[in-house]
């Protein structure tokens, strides 16, 4: 009896194998991932700014006119003296945080970083707005 049931065991064992190697050796095709396109460039008014620095932390802006800051939740605003700081999460950029840093009157700098490294952005001000740029981590780094 026990002769016969190992006998029986082995077979299903080699019948159950024999179901499984189609099931292993068929190919399925890779999921794509969304490939999410950034632009190359886009702006910010200055009134647009001065909007997300007048929110309080874990305010979110409302700005359906600008799709790239519309929904932007402000992690970070301070103010010492002259100086201020804002850090805003962005829902647009996947795992992207919008910084800006004034120094006086005369100096702001503004950008965009990820925390994942897919994209940067670098701004420059121009006539009331500021121009932001595609580049790379070492042009954010370096300033």
């Amino acid at each position: 009896m026990q002769n016969l049931f190992l006998k029986f065991s082995i077979c299903l064992l080699f019948v159950g194998m024999g179901f499984n190697a189609p099931a292993q050796n068929k190919k399925t095709n890779p999921t794509k991932k969304s490939v999410v396109s950034y632009p190359a460039s886009f702006t910010i008014t200055k009134v647009e700014l001065d909007k997300i620095f007048a929110l309080k932390v874990t305010e979110t802006l409302t700005n359906p006119t600008n799709k790239y800051l519309d929904k932007a939740q402000v992690l970070m605003n301070t103010k010492n003296g002259d100086i201020r700081f804002l850090k805003a999460k962005l829902s647009y950029f996947a795992k992207s945080s919008l910084l800006v840093q004034i120094n006086g009157e005369y100096t702001t700098q503004v950008f965009i970083m990820s925390d994942d490294k897919s994209v940067f952005y670098k701004a420059k001000f121009d006539r009331d707005k500021f121009i932001l740029r595609k580049c790379s981590e070492d042009e954010i780094v370096s300033e």
